[in-house]
C-alpha cells in the first residue's frame, strides 16, 4: 500500500492536478517534461528522416540543427511558467536579472546577435566558404554563440584544406568585414600568367590557350543563369562577360599570356593544373611557340 502511496505522489498527473505545490514537486514534474518531450522530438525525427530521407549530408544537418533549435524554444517556452510559478515578484526579479545579464554578458549577447546576422540574408550558411580575421574555411557548424570552420590555405595558388577545425566567435560578423563564396554562387573569375620569349608565335599560342580553355573549363550557361536568379532576391548582380578569355600584352621584353576564366572555388587548383598540362603538351610540338626563361 505504501508502494501505491508513493506512486500517486509520484504521478505527475496527480501533482499537476494539485493548487499548491513545493519545490521538489516542481523538480519531478520537470524532469517528466524534459523527458517525454525529449522521446517525442526524437520519434518525430525518426519518423521524418523515414518518410522524407535527406538527400544529402548538409540537408540532414540543416534539418536536425533546425529541430534541436525549434526543441530548445519550445521547452524553454513551456517550461518558463512552470519555473517560476512560485515567484510573486517575477517583473522585479526578472527585471534586475536582465540588467545584470546584459551588463555582464556583452558578449554573449554580441554573439547572439552576430547568430542573427549569419542567419540573415546578408550571412552565410553551412558549406559556404568564408574568409574572416585572416582565417579562410568552409563552414561546417552555425550555433548560437560561434561558428566552425574547416581551415583552407590562405594562399590564391593553393587553396587546400588543412583538415583543422577553427572555431569563431559570431561577434566577428559584427566586429570585421567577411567575405563569402556562397554556395549559391560557388564559381569565381580565377587567373594565371606565363610568358613566352619575345619572337614566339603569339598568335598561334593564343588560339592554343583559348581552344584549350574552351574545351575544358566550358561552364553551363544554365547552372550559372539558375544561380545568378537564386543570388538575385537578395543582390543586384551583373556578373558581364562568361566565357574565357586570353589577354596578350608586352611586359619586361617578353610576350605575356593571361588566361582568364570561371571555376568552381573547389575546382580552382585542379583546373590550373588541368590547363597546365595540356598547354605544355600543346606548346612542346610548336618549334615557334618558346616559354622564356625564368631569372
Amino acid at each position: 500500500m505504501k508502494v501505491f502511496d508513493r506512486y500517486l505522489e509520484l504521478n505527475p498527473l496527480n501533482i499537476l492536478q494539485l493548487k499548491e505545490r513545493d519545490l521538489s514537486e516542481n523538480i519531478i514534474l520537470l524532469v517528466y517534461f524534459i523527458i517525454s518531450t525529449l522521446f517525442i522530438y526524437r520519434i518525430i525525427l525518426v519518423v521524418i528522416d523515414r518518410v522524407k530521407p535527406a538527400q544529402d549530408t548538409i540537408i540532414q544537418y540543416n534539418r536536425r540543427k533546425t529541430g534541436r533549435v525549434l526543441y530548445t524554444t519550445f521547452l524553454v517556452i513551456a517550461l518558463f511558467p512552470l519555473v517560476f510559478s512560485s515567484l510573486n515578484f517575477l517583473p522585479t526579479v526578472l527585471g534586475l536579472a536582465a540588467a545584470g545579464i546584459v551588463i555582464s554578458l556583452k558578449e554573449v549577447w554580441l554573439n547572439l546577435v552576430g547568430w542573427l546576422v549569419i542567419l540573415g540574408s546578408n550571412g552565410f550558411r553551412v558549406g559556404d566558404r568564408v574568409y574572416i580575421d585572416g582565417i579562410k574555411g568552409d563552414v561546417v557548424n552555425i550555433a548560437l554563440t560561434k561558428f566552425s570552420l574547416v581551415e583552407v590555405v590562405n594562399e590564391p595558388d593553393y587553396e587546400q584544406s588543412t583538415n583543422r577545425l577553427v572555431h569563431l566567435p559570431n561577434n566577428l560578423v559584427i566586429m570585421q568585414k567577411f567575405f563569402v563564396v556562397s554556395e549559391r554562387m560557388d564559381f569565381i573569375w580565377d587567373e594565371f600568367r606565363f610568358k613566352l620569349k619575345i619572337d614566339s608565335n603569339w598568335e598561334k599560342a593564343e588560339e592554343i590557350a583559348n581552344e584549350i580553355l574552351t574545351n575544358e573549363l566550358v561552364l553551363a550557361p544554365e547552372i550559372i543563369e539558375a544561380k545568378m536568379r537564386e543570388l538575385s532576391k537578395n543582390y543586384l548582380l551583373r556578373i558581364g562577360k562568361r566565357t574565357p578569355i586570353v589577354y596578350v600584352t608586352i611586359k619586361d621584353g617578353s610576350i605575356e599570356l593571361s588566361l582568364r576564366y570561371l571555376t568552381p572555388i573547389r575546382s580552382r587548383r585542379l583546373n590550373r593544373v588541368l590547363i597546365s598540362k595540356s598547354i605544355l603538351k600543346r606548346f612542346k610540338s610548336e618549334t615557334d611557340i618558346m616559354f622564356e626563361d625564368s631569372e
